[in-house]
C-alpha cells in the first residue's frame, strides 16, 4: 500500500508540473495521459436516507454498455465508505442489475 501512496505523490508532481506548463504555455499538450476509457457509473440507492445513512451499489460500465464491476457504498455525514464486492458478490450484482442497464443503454 505504501508504494501505492508514494506513486500517487509522484503522479500529483507530475500532474501539478503539466498544469503550471499548460498555464504558461495554452497549446502545451500533456502527454502523460496514455489512453482514455470511458466508464459510465450508476448509483443504485437500496434506502431513503433514513437517519442521514444511505447505502446502495455503483455499478460501472463501459461505452460498449458492458457491466464492468460494482460496490457497495455507505454515505453516512458527509464521509463516503467503499466496500469491494467478493467474487461471489459482484457475480449476483451483476446478473441482477445487468438486464436493467443493459435496456437503459439501448
Amino acid at each position: 500500500m505504501t508504494d501505492n501512496v508514494d506513486r500517487l505523490g509522484r503522479r500529483m508532481v507530475e500532474l501539478n508540473n503539466a498544469l503550471q506548463d499548460k498555464k504558461t504555455n495554452p497549446d502545451f499538450g500533456f502527454e502523460g495521459i496514455k489512453s482514455i476509457e470511458t466508464i459510465v457509473k450508476f448509483e443504485v440507492f437500496l434506502n431513503d436516507a433514513e437517519d442521514g445513512v444511505e447505502d446502495g451499489i455503483y455499478v460501472y460500465m463501459n461505452d460498449k454498455g458492458e457491466l464492468l464491476n460494482a460496490e457497495y457504498f455507505v454515505k453516512e455525514e458527509g464521509d463516503v465508505t467503499i466496500i469491494t464486492f467478493t467474487d461471489e458478490q459482484l457475480e449476483l450484482v451483476l446478473d441482477l442489475f445487468g438486464d436493467f442497464f443493459n435496456v437503459n443503454v439501448e
